[in-house]
């Protein structure tokens, strides 16, 4: 029951991330669709937009590197699990070096998965970070031709 409820309670903060995220890529999609027209004010605020989309991403990003840890260490465990059961029932260390490496490797493969999560929401946090800057860009621009 406590395995379960852990469980629960990981997919409930990742969806909160998730929700957090998308109703940040909301606004930036109104302002964004304007973007030619947008007054200095409201590009400091999709500058903003950014950074909070930017945030959950990250959250987003370390909720799966934290996955990735957490499988890459069963994977330890369950190696040594295997090979104690091994040699335990008579098996050469050899052959239970062997054996026990199946049950790492089924662990090893999950971690990839949130792996593979961990780098794609990196990614994204750091295109967020580049829009940002490109907006601070376009403010210095506004300002040096003179705009308000």
């Amino acid at each position: 029951m406590g395995a379960q409820r852990k469980l629960d309670n990981d997919l409930l903060e990742l969806n909160k991330y998730h929700r957090a995220h998308e109703k940040a890529l909301v606004e930036i999609e109104k302002l964004d669709s304007r973007m030619d027209a947008l007054a200095p004010y409201e590009i400091g605020k999709l500058q903003y937009m950014y950074t909070k989309a930017e945030r959950q991403a990250w959250n987003i990003a370390a909720w799966h590197k934290k996955k990735q840890k957490y499988y890459e260490g069963m994977a330890e465990i369950a190696q040594g699990q295997e090979y104690k059961q091994m040699r335990d029932s008579g098996k050469t260390g050899t052959d239970a070096q062997y054996l026990s490496r199946i049950s790492k490797g089924l662990q090893l493969a999950t971690a990839a998965e949130y792996e593979g999560d961990y780098i794609t929401w990196r990614g994204i946090a750091e295109t967020y970070a580049g829009a940002r800057l490109a907006l601070k860009d376009v403010l210095k621009a506004i300002e040096a031709q003179g705009g308000s």
